[in-house]
């Protein structure tokens, strides 16, 4: 969902001075969050950071909570990439591994241009914010059920899986692509490393949403 924001907090149109003027503070949050934990951003710094000042930063968000949900909202938009592949006919019982791979950088890159805020709307709506919930919900409830559907093509009307089983499968499959997604990249490469982590991630995703069980099917 790509949202619109046309007017500022006293109401009044935004002109492209305007619209410009909350994203250099938006992008002067981000810039911070690279360096400062979210709980120590306050709207005096973000000003600060965007050569502007605390009145002009109140006259577009309410608070600093304000300006991460926009964040958020923002990131949410850049993930219609993922949603696009995954949109693409998949042919299932076949091992489409640069499919899978689109799908899987597409997710990466949304991640790594993000991180810092979706890492905060994860913390958020594991305490039960409802505003955050509910943008965490609508980023990968499409992923989801997309995946479920390619999950669910690829098994024949006689095999036992049912939708809801796809959907299960789907919804482990997104969240441990978040899961690997949100950790630290020198956390990740102390192990095997984010290279080899993200191809065993890939390989997964084309056989879980193709219904190949080996890659010599796929030959």
């Amino acid at each position: 969902m790509n949202i619109v924001v046309k007017t500022n907090k006293h109401g009044q149109s935004l002109g492209r001075k305007g619209l410009e003027t909350r994203q250099r503070l938006m992008n002067a949050a981000l810039q911070l969050l690279k360096t400062s934990s979210p709980v120590e951003l306050t709207a005096v710094a973000i000003a600060k950071k965007a050569k502007s000042s605390s009145a002009t930063f109140y006259l577009y968000f309410a608070d600093v909570k304000g300006i991460l949900l926009a964040l958020n909202q923002a990131a949410e938009a850049d993930m219609s990439v993922v949603h696009d592949i995954l949109d693409e006919p998949w042919e299932p019982n076949t091992l489409d591994l640069d499919h899978a791979e689109r799908v899987v950088k597409a997710f990466v890159s949304v991640w790594d241009k993000h991180r810092e805020v979706l890492r905060y709307r994860n913390l958020e709506a594991d305490r039960g914010d409802p505003a955050f919930e509910a943008i965490r919900l609508r980023t990968s409830i499409r992923i989801v059920n997309r995946f479920a559907d390619h999950i669910f093509a690829a098994f024949p009307k006689r095999s036992k899986l049912t939708r809801t089983d796809a959907t299960a499968e789907a919804s482990v499959l997104v969240a441990a692509m978040e899961r690997l997604a949100a950790t630290d990249l020198e956390t990740v490469n102390r192990g095997v490393g984010a290279e080899a982590m993200w191809a065993g991630m890939t390989r997964i995703v084309a056989r879980t949403l193709t219904g190949m069980c080996d890659e010599s099917k796929g030959k």
